[in-house]
């Protein structure tokens, strides 16, 4: 059991504090927050309204994902408290390669967010899919080429014409 002069020294003190300790302490401390932040979210749907499963009320389905996000962060805590998350943090070190790939995906979807009503569906998708093939496969550029072609053009077709969703035509008006 971790005492609370522990804890003061960590929070005082970090520099005492090894990498992995500290990684725990982020990681338990993000986790605390998140079931705090579910916590809020289940009150406020409870106040909203829930409705019945027959009809279900404007705050049942943020009720079922504040109960899905409590649920993980718990069982992350519970697992990381039973000593295989603990293992992980001190093998692995946070470097610049393991910042990269996650970054390069957050930038690709953000110019994805940006350029969606500007290029339009087809040709935004074929963009960011291609980018992330690129990031995350290591094929060859044809075979991203291919597939994220293939992709684009079977989504706008289930969505458009088949589902009849409205999706963004762009500049190029792309869309049949």
């Amino acid at each position: 059991m971790i005492s609370v002069k522990a804890v003061w020294t960590e929070c005082l003190h970090p520099e005492r504090v090894g990498e992995a300790t500290r990684m725990k302490w982020l990681n338990r401390a993000s986790n605390l927050s998140l079931m705090g932040f579910s916590v809020l979210i289940f009150f406020l749907c409870v106040q909203l309204g829930i409705g019945k499963p027959q009809s279900p009320g404007p705050g049942f389905m943020p009720l079922l994902a504040a109960v899905l996000l409590f649920t993980l962060s718990l069982l992350t805590i519970v697992i990381e408290n039973r000593g295989h998350a603990e293992d992980k943090a001190e093998k692995t070190a946070l470097g610049l390669e393991e910042i990269i790939k996650p970054s390069s995906l957050v930038i690709s979807l953000l110019g994805y967010a940006f350029l969606l009503n500007i290029l339009g569906y087809v040709i935004a998708t074929f963009l960011l899919l291609f980018v992330l093939f690129s990031i995350t496969e290591l094929h060859k550029w044809r075979k991203n080429l291919v597939i994220a072609a293939v992709i684009a053009i079977l989504s706008f077709v289930v969505f458009d014409k088949w589902l009849r969703v409205q999706l963004p035509d762009g500049l190029f008006l792309v869309g049949w």
